[in-house]
């Protein structure tokens, strides 16, 4: 084949790939504005710093000084329920506190560290995790995780599917009474977990590398 031949061949097949790509475009388009005018199109979500997003769909501003799970910048509602995102904000918080052991049976869990330390356990695993490190514990398999010894952390949680990790718990969930052990543990059966034992202990995290 000769240059010109090249050339135009060349061209050709450009236009070709460039309606293609329009025709997608526009269905693309078109697909948005059918479910617009169905009622049903979804929206971008913006949460702005120091802000959570409430269950009715508005925001608000999140306590000062923030706690574990204050700000929640996806609720399930704004993704078909597919998953939502809590940020435990970077600050002071309680050094050796955390989840206590438990197992998601619907719901994946992602971590990831914006400051501090945390020390995890997946499956009987123990690991220590940094800022920028993250973690993935696939449901079913039985994990906790806690602040480490520095006072000053943060990280963001994502629960895949969304489930009813967002809905409100009852405070019978942190309540470690021996007496409360059946209504706490009905608790997290009511979203979708079951509990199987305690934090990790002070000795455990300072014990991780």
């Amino acid at each position: 084949m000769d240059r010109r031949a090249f050339l135009a061949a060349s061209a050709l097949a450009s236009f070709e790939g460039f309606s293609r790509s329009s025709a997608t475009v526009s269905q693309v388009f078109a697909d948005v504005n059918q479910a617009t005018t169905n009622g049903n199109a979804r929206q971008q979500v913006l949460v702005r710093s120091g802000f959570t997003r409430t269950s009715d769909g508005t925001d608000e501003r999140a306590p000062s000084p923030p706690g574990m799970f204050d700000t929640e910048v996806v609720r399930s509602s704004d993704s078909e329920g597919r998953l939502a995102i809590f940020v435990f904000p970077a600050g002071d918080h309680h050094p050796y506190r955390g989840a206590p052991l438990h197992v998601h049976h619907g719901q994946d869990e992602w971590l990831y560290i914006l400051a501090g330390e945390f020390v995890a356990e997946v499956a009987g695993k123990r690991m220590r995790l940094k800022p920028g490190d993250s973690l993935l514990m696939p449901m079913k398999l039985p994990h906790r995780w806690s602040v480490a010894q520095e006072q000053h952390c943060g990280a963001i949680h994502l629960y895949s599917p969304a489930g009813l990790m967002e809905a409100d718990w009852s405070p019978v969930a942190q309540d470690t009474d021996p007496k409360n052990q059946a209504p706490r543990k009905a608790e997290f059966e009511k979203h979708g977990l079951t509990l199987l034992g305690e934090p990790l202990s002070k000795e455990e995290i300072e014990s991780t590398d």
